[in-house]
């Protein structure tokens, strides 16, 4: 997220300017930047699920290797489990993990970011979203009450951090947001003072939409995604695959046999381990199903 912030505020600048001729238009600069702020955001929640995805096939290429031991390091254990390709196996991952962070990241970033506060956009937005506004709510963990329900953050942006009375009015709580993603009391402004530059209200009313999709990114999204769930499920599909396939594996142990793996080899009677192939394959077969059978 810092990389972000830091972007999309060097991006303001180019932004502004394309909308100061002749004079700063507040309303179209608001809106070119949150348009340009929200395809960001787009990009960061893919990056999140591919580096998720990676870490996630790190973790199963780890598991596969060590099934791959059991089986005498046979080269055909790995594609008879995540297939040909690890770069497919990766691309799997990543799209299911992309599909659970956009379920419930896509709408806080709807409704916080592409339209300002007392907006008819961002009214419409929420409207649009029904009960999908609302997922988020029963997975945030974090302890500031201004970020419980996602519709009324949305509708009083800011000031249900920083307002004393509207805290009160919708809240019921007295005291203000402390420290919130890096926001303090020291450097909140009045958003309608007639007097207050209109650069530094979109500015601090933006920033403050993209500190509050990231504190919704930290103590919600992750959790109601369930990336450790769908985690630990990816795992353990394998090692049932593993246990599923015992017709697959019998046929790779005599395939590797035949092949003289030594690791197999090592494991087998003396009687077994001869060199010399003057037998039929017949025959080999049988005796290796003894020799099976014996080390059970």
């Amino acid at each position: 997220m810092e990389k972000l912030r830091q972007k999309t505020l060097v991006k303001k600048e180019t932004i502004f300017a394309a909308n100061s001729f002749p004079d700063f238009d507040r309303a179209k600069a608001n809106y070119a930047w949150r348009d340009d702020l929200y395809a960001d955001i787009r990009q960061l929640l893919n990056s999140l699920a591919h580096e998720i995805a990676a870490e996630l096939k790190d973790e199963a290429l780890t598991l596969v290797d060590y099934m791959t031991t059991l089986l005498w390091g046979s080269s055909q254990v790995k594609e008879k489990l995540i297939g040909r390709s690890e770069d497919e196996f990766l691309a799997r991952l990543e799209n299911s993990l992309s599909v659970l962070f956009l379920r419930f990241a896509r709408p806080v970033a709807e409704a916080l970011i592409r339209g300002p506060v007392n907006s008819d956009t961002r009214t419409q937005i929420v409207k649009s979203l029904g009960p999908d506004a609302e997922l988020i709510d029963n997975y945030y963990q974090g302890d500031e009450p201004a970020f419980r329900v996602l519709k009324k953050y949305v509708k009083y942006g800011s000031d249900l951090l920083f307002n004393p009375d509207t805290r009160q009015q919708v809240l019921g709580v007295t005291e203000t947001g402390k420290d919130v993603m890096g926001m303090t009391t020291d450097n909140v402004i009045n958003l309608a003072d007639p007097l207050r530059p209109p650069r530094e209200v979109v500015t601090f009313e933006v920033t403050n939409d993209i500190n509050a999709f990231e504190e919704y990114l930290r103590n919600g999204i992750f959790e109601a995604a369930g990336f450790e769930a769908y985690c630990i499920q990816e795992l353990r599909g394998l090692v049932d695959l593993f246990r599923e396939k015992k017709g697959t594996w019998t046929g790779i142990a005599m395939n590797e046999w035949l092949q003289e793996n030594p690791q197999l080899l090592a494991q087998l009677p003396s009687d077994l381990k001869s060199q010399e192939f003057n037998l039929e394959v017949s025959e080999r077969l049988r005796q290796l199903s003894i020799a099976l059978k014996r080390n059970r």
